[in-house]
């Protein structure tokens, strides 16, 4: 990995000529924010400046943006809010997240989307703007739609895409209603004709994808998450929801999402697109492997066997 910069984002572009499309899912971000900002405090897990909070949030969310566009990336999508943070932590708390969601189509989130040339779309929206008209909710979710609509979108464009308060199967129930008619017809004869598995998930990802998400993108090829305290959670939902097997990788930071850097960044971008041979169709191992090995690995499990704490997805505390 000693490229440079360009050339390695070069090599990405290449590798995808569909064009690298990956999900962040940001956890930990009161954590990263009490580390970097509170540790010196007396109690450094009380945040008592949400503002701060919120603007450390959003300038770390926008660096991991330019960064993934600069190693080649081309469709990045974020959930930064799921429906059930409105309903978890009080009505303060939703408050605060209902302003500081906002921040997303603030000025300096303007300048990130110009400067990397990417359009910024607002996927999940349609749950808010289901809910009663008057209610903070709803106008959140308008307030969102509006920018999406104002925003000069152009073809070919890079994409930061956004799942605010998802339920992708809203979104899939709503398809019928926001797809052209033509589009329907269209998938029903590709179904109709499809003789390839292959070819039937093509086409229902691509009409189900421009439903739920607004736009086209392909099939996703990776996902960062954190398990810092051995949680596994999937965060991003509409992608998610498309995914039907298939060459997706997952990748698990030890700490909070918004402490990776470029050299994080570009580890595991390397080893998503170089860092294994091509799959083989040979269906066993024959030839590959040793009696020794075979021992050696027979007694790592058994070993692992007898710690249940090494079980991944364990929670291990804060």
């Amino acid at each position: 990995m000693n490229d440079t910069g360009a050339a390695f984002a070069e090599r990405i572009r290449a590798h995808y000529p569909e064009g690298l499309t990956g999900i962040f899912a940001i956890g930990g971000t009161r954590t990263a924010y009490i580390l970097e900002r509170r540790r010196g405090y007396p109690d450094p897990g009380q945040i008592d400046d949400y503002a701060d909070y919120a603007q450390y949030t959003l300038e770390q969310y926008l660096r991991l943006v330019a960064l993934f566009f600069e190693l080649g990336g081309t469709n990045l999508i974020i959930p930064p809010l799921s429906y059930q943070a409105f309903y978890e932590r009080g009505e303060e708390y939703t408050q605060i997240i209902l302003d500081h969601t906002l921040l997303l189509i603030s000025e300096p989130a303007r300048r990130l989307y110009e400067r990397v040339g990417a359009d910024p779309v607002f996927v999940g929206i349609d749950t808010l703007r289901h809910l009663p008209e008057g209610t903070p909710f709803h106008a959140l979710g308008d307030r969102l739609h509006r920018f999406h609509q104002e925003w000069p979108a152009r073809p070919g464009r890079r994409k930061v895409i956004w799942e605010i308060a998802p339920i992708p199967l809203y979104s899939f129930w709503k398809a019928a209603q926001v797809m052209p008619p033509g589009e329907q017809r269209a998938l029903a004869a590709a179904l109709e004709s499809a003789t390839d598995m292959r070819d039937m998930y093509r086409a229902l990802f691509a009409y189900y994808a421009r439903a739920a998400l607004g736009v086209e993108i392909p099939v996703p090829h990776f996902y960062v998450g954190t398990n810092r305290n051995g949680d596994l959670k999937l965060r991003s939902m509409v992608p998610i929801a498309l995914l039907a097997g298939g060459p997706f990788r997952l990748f698990y930071v030890p700490y909070p999402s918004l402490f990776i850097t470029r050299d994080v960044l570009r580890t595991i971008l390397h080893d998503l697109a170089f860092g294994r041979a091509p799959d083989s169709k040979q269906y066993d191992y024959a030839g590959q492997l040793s009696p020794g090995w075979a021992e050696a690995e027979y007694e790592r499990v058994q070993a692992l066997l007898a710690d249940p704490g090494a079980i991944a997805g364990l929670k291990r505390g804060t």
